[in-house]
């Protein structure tokens, strides 16, 4: 079989220094689906393993941005599985109805771009807070600063499991107040101390809307049921996002299909 391959923007281009601003896909032959089939650690086999193999150009993977990396990941899905997805889940908010699995067009997921000249400095002013004076700087975290975080013990909770929000935002600090350098742990010393509830949920809004570029979590398609087309859907990207259905992989053959009128 012939390797196929294409060419990708990354929404990032203009924000890295050792990562070119477009790069080339290839396909993946069957011996990296097995790779990532059933892995214990999705990611880390993405970046250690299929990227390597996907990916023509050799750079540091670990210091793409986090929405690059899950861009990536969708064009490599298009790419190599095409378009169309068995979600688990479907809702139609028009007549009511939650159906089970039911097969989307990947398509329908949309993807906001980062803004032209967008510096990786993003400034919480101080004006945002109630009682909290002073600015709160952040950056986009890269996949191995949300990977890290996610495995940083000093954000478990009791039972063992991670508080991902917090671990998070905690790592996308730069500074507060024009304290530079600070640790994860040392932002999170700071937000116990200094911020209010208040203010403390005033920030995660803050963050979280300042920061909202990349891939959406879902897309929509028509409600089998009453045929209104806001119909939701979820595609998450873990290891299923990469392992399509016998009927996705033969929906996508049907499209590629040429027309014989």
């Amino acid at each position: 079989m012939s390797s196929i391959s294409e060419k990708i923007e990354l929404l990032g281009k203009g924000v890295y220094k050792d990562i070119p601003g477009t790069l080339t896909l290839k396909s993946l032959p069957t011996i990296s689906e097995l790779d990532y089939v059933g892995s214990e650690d999705y990611d880390q086999t993405m970046l250690d393993k299929i990227f390597p193999k996907a990916i023509e150009e050799k750079i540091d993977f670990r210091q793409l941005l986090e929405i690059d990396y899950y861009w990536i990941c969708r064009c490599l899905r298009f790419l190599n599985y095409g378009p169309y997805y068995t979600t688990n889940v479907l809702y139609c908010e028009h007549c009511g109805t939650l159906h089970g699995e039911y097969r989307v067009n990947l398509n329908s997921v949309g993807c906001k771009p980062l803004p032209d000249g967008f510096v990786n400095r993003i400034v919480v002013p101080r004006s945002a807070f109630i009682d909290f004076d002073g600015d709160v700087v952040l950056r986009l975290l890269t996949i191995q600063d949300l990977l890290t975080a996610y495995k940083d013990k000093q954000f478990f909770w009791p039972d063992g499991s991670v508080n991902k929000p917090l671990a998070r935002l905690c790592y996308m600090v730069k500074s507060i107040k024009g304290q530079e350098n600070l640790t994860p742990v040392d932002v999170r010393v700071i937000i116990e101390r200094d911020f209010s509830s208040a203010d403390y949920k005033l920030l995660r809004d803050e963050v979280s809307n300042l920061t909202d570029y990349g891939l959406r979590a879902g897309g929509s398609t028509r409600c089998p049921k009453c045929h209104n087309d806001g119909a939701a859907f979820v595609a998450l990207m873990d290891d299923r996002f990469l392992r399509p259905t016998v009927g996705d992989l033969r929906e996508w053959k049907h499209s590629r299909a040429p027309r014989t009128t």
